[in-house]
């Protein structure tokens, strides 16, 4: 299988804009209404998690150069790693369908709420689908230009909204103390430890060694950005407001101006709609390409094609927006088992390569 090459802009992007985009549609309805105006400190604690998971992928990656983590997996653990490699692309795969379930529902009842969930599943898959058949470095041309779209219009936004902004909507800090913004963390962590991605797209980059550098730089350059958009959100309105809606950032640009421009929320939807079209691009790529490699098959077009229905077909699932079954999923279920898997399995492939560097077999 041919191996694309990809910058340390491109690299930065990708993670940039998948930072972006999973948390403009997946964060804002578990943070702020658990945490309010402390969820600065759970998007800090949730980045220095993630930056401590890719200090882990990145020795790795060095340690095992030119193997993607489902190949050091195998390399490290053995027949055991094959069962570690699948549990990483199922992982995948499931972000792949809850995330596309929670950007088609939310699609369907904001910006079009006559047009069916399943057209916008079918729209971003086949999307995704196609640049991921196309290869990685088209994915990260088109996170280039992307990343730097959401970058200069979410700096332009914050500048023109400062007239909006109530200060005293922030205090009092710490009201509860700790606790809440320590639970809360979960939620940042999970999503933005998605990019464990960096695992697989390591390979790929012309720069291994400064992977860590570029992909910290990255998540902490996203990270402060959605906390400004979040804090943003409860200075415009108050914290009391901001908490009971499902996407304060979504009404904030409602409520806000560009500059002369008003009702600018469909521009900025279409800024994130585009950012997750990468992220989802990003993965498809990744699922496709790990199953390759754990099967050993030489190319990964037949898993592009064979995932679509699922993926195209996940806005069917029996779920609705109000169910305590849903809430219960995305409040707890996938936090903790997104958690598990990103820290406690990297970290317990970490540990194992320690100890095989230490005590090499023999014969």
């Amino acid at each position: 299988m041919k191996i694309s090459r990809i910058s340390d802009s491109q690299f930065f992007f990708i993670i940039f804009v998948s930072i972006a985009s999973l948390t403009f549609f997946s964060v804002p309805m578990q943070l702020a209404t658990r945490v309010k105006q402390d969820l600065w400190l759970s998007m800090a604690i949730g980045t220095v998690i993630d930056i401590y998971v890719a200090a882990l992928l990145a020795w790795l990656g060095n340690t095992y150069s030119g193997q993607s983590l489902v190949q050091y997996s195998v390399s490290i653990m053995g027949k055991a790693g094959k069962l570690i490699g699948a549990v990483f692309i199922l992982f995948f795969a499931g972000v792949i369908v809850s995330a596309l379930w929670i950007f088609s529902d939310f699609l369907s009842r904001t910006l079009m709420p006559e047009t069916p969930r399943i057209v916008f599943s079918i729209t971003m898959t086949l999307c995704a689908g196609w640049a991921a058949l196309k290869g990685l470095e088209t994915i990260a041309r088109l996170a280039q230009l992307i990343g730097a779209l959401t970058l200069f219009t979410s700096l332009v936004l914050f500048a023109t909204s400062i007239p909006y902004l109530h200060l005293e909507h922030l205090l009092p800090q710490m009201e509860n103390g700790l606790t809440p913004a320590l639970k809360g963390s979960v939620y940042p962590a999970s999503w933005f430890g998605i990019c464990i991605t960096m695992g697989m797209l390591m390979p790929h980059h012309l720069n291994p060694r400064r992977t860590l550098w570029v992909k910290a730089s990255a998540v902490i350059l996203g990270s402060l950005i959605m906390t400004l958009y979040l804090l943003y959100s409860i200075g415009v309105m108050g914290p009391e407001l901001a908490s009971t809606l499902e996407n304060p950032i979504y009404t904030f640009t409602r409520i806000t101006k560009l500059i002369i421009f008003e009702r600018i929320e469909v521009l900025q939807l279409l800024v994130f709609i585009t950012g997750t079209f990468i992220t989802f691009s990003t993965l498809y790529y990744t699922v496709a390409e790990g199953a390759t490699q754990l099967f050993g098959m030489k190319t990964y077009d037949k898993w592009v094609y064979g995932l679509a229905i699922l993926f195209a077909l996940s806005p069917l699932l029996p779920f609705n927006h109000n169910s305590p079954l849903t809430d219960r999923y995305l409040s707890r279920w996938f936090p903790y088992a997104a958690i598990s898997i990103e820290g406690g399995l990297v970290t317990i492939l970490f540990l194992a390569a320690l100890l095989r560097k230490k005590w090499p077999r023999r014969g």
